[in-house]
Parts: C-alpha cells; sequence; structure tokens
C-alpha cells in the first residue's frame, strides 16, 4: 500500500506547484491562499516522497489541506470565478487522492500491516 501513498504524495506535488504557479498567473501574490497552501501541499507531499515507510500522516495533512481549498472560495469574496473553479478542482484532487491513499492503508492496518506486528 505504500505505492499508493507515493502515487498521492505524487499527485500532492504537481498540484501544490500548479497552485503556486496559479498565485502568480491569477495576480493574487505571495500571501495568497494558491501560494501558501501550495508550499504546505509541496512540503508535505515532498515528505511523503521521502518518507521511508508508510506515512499516513500525508495524506491526512494533504486531505485537510484539499478540503480547505475546495471550501475557501466561500470564505473569500473577492475571489474570481476562475480562482474559485481552480481551488475547488484542485482541492478535489488533492482530497481524492489523500483518501484514496489513506483509506487504501488504514484498511491494511491489523492485518499483518509492518506498523501493527
Amino acid at each position: 500500500m505504500e505505492n499508493k501513498t507515493r502515487i498521492a504524495s505524487g499527485v500532492g506535488l504537481v498540484a501544490g506547484l500548479w497552485l503556486i504557479l496559479s498565485a502568480f498567473l491569477a495576480s493574487v501574490g505571495l500571501y495568497s491562499n494558491f501560494f501558501v497552501v501550495g508550499i504546505l501541499v509541496v512540503i508535505v507531499s515532498l515528505m511523503g516522497l521521502l518518507a521511508s515507510s508508510e506515512a499516513t500522516w500525508v495524506g491526512w495533512t494533504n486531505g485537510i489541506l484539499g478540503a480547505w481549498l475546495l471550501i475557501s472560495p466561500l470564505f473569500f469574496s473577492a475571489m474570481t470565478m476562475r480562482s474559485a473553479w481552480n481551488s475547488a478542482l484542485v482541492g478535489i484532487v488533492i482530497l481524492g487522492f489523500s483518501l484514496w491513499s489513506t483509506m487504501s492503508s488504514s484498511s491494511t492496518m491489523g492485518h499483518g500491516s509492518p506498523g501493527m506486528n
């Protein structure tokens, strides 16, 4: 199941880099929601890719960040429609892959998982 964590981390890395880039494409800058969350997703995803063992915290952390991206347009009234769609779609991707990797790894807990022996 470690492979799913790595796949989700790879997708998270690409999505985080896209968020950083989109902060500049939308001209919202370094202190925007896109940039800050993008940096956090990149850091967490890199840690997941570099982890030597199953790191379910990576999935949970990126899942929370993805959920935030999904609902954040509700809190930023100045966000354009294009930015709101970008936030929601990237949030869905990050949240979906995070849940996919986290749920598949947690379903093996207690069934011969190395962490439970």
